[in-house]
């Protein structure tokens, strides 16, 4: 089976929006290694369901903020099992702002200081609803944007796809144990879409 999840943002006034999905299925000691979105191990009609079912779980309980659903699907049955809900921004979630063109930590403000997220110019884009224009034209976004209804829109399907990998120190001679030792390089080469996380001390 595989291990998927639904990333959700959801606002004070029961909107929530299903921002794709994502495929953490390669894990080692419940640490998740390899995550990448959208998920293409199950049928587009599936992980539309999927999301369906987590925003209606969201909806249902009244949750406000980031939240993931996760989800154990069977490739073999094409049938799915509810994990979790882990109400929190993820540290995979860069994978779901590249594939769905969202700044969910600013997102996410916008959703504490109480503004729908139907008035979030990257939210409004997502749905197909306008070209949303990003947070440096919030005043003229948010002024004259109308409501919609997320039920009744599809958001528009990623046109990429993005992969994270999570790269430890370890040693194999010794069961895989974490070890620590001394970095004398890091080199990586930025290029546009590809970037990394560096965490050495």
């Amino acid at each position: 089976s595989r291990h998927l999840e639904v990333q959700l943002l959801c606002d004070q006034y029961g909107n929530v929006a299903a921002l794709h999905s994502r495929d953490c299925s390669v894990q080692r000691r419940h640490q998740k290694i390899i995550e990448e979105g959208p998920v293409t191990v199950a049928p587009r009609e599936t992980v539309k369901e999927l999301e369906q079912a987590a925003r209606r779980l969201a909806k249902a309980v009244g949750y406000v903020g980031a939240a993931t659903v996760e989800y154990l699907y069977s490739m073999e049955t094409g049938e799915y099992y509810f994990l979790e809900l882990n109400p929190r921004l993820q540290v995979e979630h860069p994978v779901t702002e590249w594939i769905a063109e969202v700044n969910l930590p600013a997102a996410q403000v916008a959703v504490g200081m109480g503004i729908p997220l139907w008035q979030v110019p990257e939210i409004r884009r997502f749905y197909g609803m306008d070209n949303g224009g990003g947070y440096d034209i919030w005043r003229k976004t948010a002024a004259l944007a109308t409501p919609f209804n997320f039920d009744e829109v599809d958001s528009q399907w990623p046109k990429g796809h993005c992969v994270a990998v999570r790269i430890t120190s370890e040693d194999p001679d010794d069961g895989f144990k974490p070890t620590g030792g001394k970095v004398k390089e890091i080199s990586f080469k930025s290029k546009p879409n590809v970037w990394a996380y560096f965490s050495v001390k």
